[in-house]
């Protein structure tokens, strides 16, 4: 009965839902895939959100370069689980992904969406997917205890076969807001908080 039960649980986490599935197998993208964002944080710590600018370089599996253009300029390349994060004016750093549970979060999901691999997708994360004809949700919980000890979830909103949003929200309740492409363009709402920012990503530009 456990190895039944072991078996069956194995089987759902390999098997991604259908539609998620699907719409996962429409994001797929050649590499190099680039793409302007815009990205809000909300950190406990600030008074106010910190907005960055800058583009994202996808590189397949398992290399990401995440380039600040704005309010500072900074470089972040992850390449074979290891991280380095170049800022003018200071030493480089260098440390594993794993220490790094929003990075490794934005990696496994841009990995695994971008390559169209849901089952990979599944394996890692819990999916949600809400579907209309206007737009999608796809809500993504981790399923690794160590990573969920930090991140509540990954949600991705976009329409059709485009990614609009990706928003990280981590248990301590700070968030992070990255509105991609031509939505990265768009001038934020006033004031500018967690509820408005999901309003724009469900409406996109």
């Amino acid at each position: 009965m456990a190895g039944l039960a072991w078996s069956l649980a194995s089987l759902s986490a390999a098997a991604p839902p259908p539609s998620a599935a699907a719409l996962i197998a429409r994001l797929k993208r050649p590499v190099p895939a680039t793409t302007a964002y815009t990205e809000v944080r909300f950190l406990h710590q600030l008074t106010r959100p910190l907005i960055l600018h800058g583009e994202l370089d996808y590189g397949g599996a398992d290399k990401l370069r995440k380039r600040v253009d704005m309010p500072y300029r900074e470089t972040t390349e992850i390449s074979g689980g290891r991280v380095t994060m170049t800022r003018a004016g200071r030493a480089s750093r260098h440390f594993e992904l794993e220490r790094a549970p929003e990075l490794k979060a934005l990696m496994d999901g841009f990995s695994a969406l971008l390559g169209g691999d849901a089952v990979a997708l599944q394996s890692l994360y819990t999916l949600s997917l809400v579907d209309n004809a206007a737009n999608w949700k796809l809500t993504l919980t981790p399923r690794d205890a160590i990573l969920a000890a930090h991140l509540r979830d990954f949600i991705i909103d976009g329409a059709k076969a485009e990614p609009r949003c990706f928003t990280l929200r981590q248990n301590n309740g700070d968030a992070s807001v990255m509105l991609l492409g031509t939505l990265a363009a768009t001038k934020l709402p006033q004031p500018t908080t967690p509820a408005a920012l999901a309003t724009v990503c469900r409406a996109g530009p």
